[in-house]
């Protein structure tokens, strides 16, 4: 009996933790490229990195990133540390979709945080 109420224990474990590894993978962000006019929404948080000619903001809509030149690791992590997107960005501007709500930004090696709301 001791062995069956081990085994179930161990089950219903592995069971849980499998569930949860599966759930916090299928977050889904867009991304948007925008092409076209330069007329874009006012942020609320406008900040522009130096070197890497990389500039952003945070709206109700999410993050809108403009990358003048070259290429750019972006990732973006929620409050709680969770990756919210992860990637390579060349020239242009895109908007990273998120809901309101503090975001960490990460552009190649430097951090920054993002208000959306």
């Amino acid at each position: 009996m001791k062995r069956i109420l081990t085994l179930l224990f161990w089950c219903v474990s592995v069971a849980g933790l499998f569930a949860q590894t599966t759930t916090k993978s299928d977050t889904h962000t867009s991304l948007i490229r925008i092409e076209g006019s330069n007329d874009a929404p006012q942020g609320t948080n406008t900040t522009v990195s130096g070197t890497e000619n990389v500039s952003f903001y945070g709206t109700s809509e999410g993050i809108y990133v403009t990358i003048n030149s070259g290429s750019n690791k972006i990732k973006v992590f929620a409050l709680t540390g969770q990756l919210i997107f992860n990637g390579d960005l060349t020239q242009g501007r895109f908007l990273i979709q998120t809901r309101t709500g503090i975001y960490f930004l990460k552009i190649n090696n430097k951090n920054f945080k993002v208000i959306c709301k």
